[in-house]
């Protein structure tokens, strides 16, 4: 019984130990902010601060995943960004007939570039699902439009 006492104990100040370790050192201080600004959806300035993190520890793995889980965000909202202005330049398009040939060619290459965009997307454990929401949802609007659109015959 005493030597899981001591067995406990050891285990505590050790957590501690690892505990203080990471609070006070700038590059885990700087993780857990790019951390807590990657969960708020602030993954421009997440990435800016992991990777400061990672520069003054490049053994800081919490660092490193912070900067490539952001990457993985940004590239998801970059998609969506580009697929509400597509979707809006093809509205805008539709809105004022006749759509000439050209527009017809433009409105084709924008949906293949979406579509192949996000065959190219890959989300890990960690990327927010609301993100990979988000994009499957324009990727299907491209899909179904480049379908009625082009794939008739």
């Amino acid at each position: 019984m005493q030597s899981k006492m001591i067995y406990l104990f050891f285990a505590l100040f050790l957590l501690a130990g690892m505990a203080i370790f990471a609070l006070t050192n700038p590059s885990y201080e700087k993780a857990f902010e790019a951390r807590w600004h990657y969960f708020m959806g602030n993954y421009d300035e997440a990435y800016k601060i992991a990777k400061k993190a990672y520069e003054l520890d490049r053994y800081n793995r919490m660092a490193f995943t912070v900067m490539r889980q952001t990457e993985v965000a940004k590239a998801y909202l970059d998609y969506i960004r580009e697929g509400k202005r597509y979707l809006s330049l093809i509205e805008d398009v539709a809105n004022h007939p006749p759509i000439g040939e050209a527009d017809k060619i433009r409105i084709k290459m924008m949906c293949e570039v979406m579509i192949g965009r996000y065959e190219k997307l890959s989300p890990t454990k960690l990327t927010d699902k609301e993100l990979v929401a988000r994009a499957k949802e324009i990727y299907k609007k491209f899909q179904s439009l480049y379908t009625s659109l082009f794939k008739q015959k």
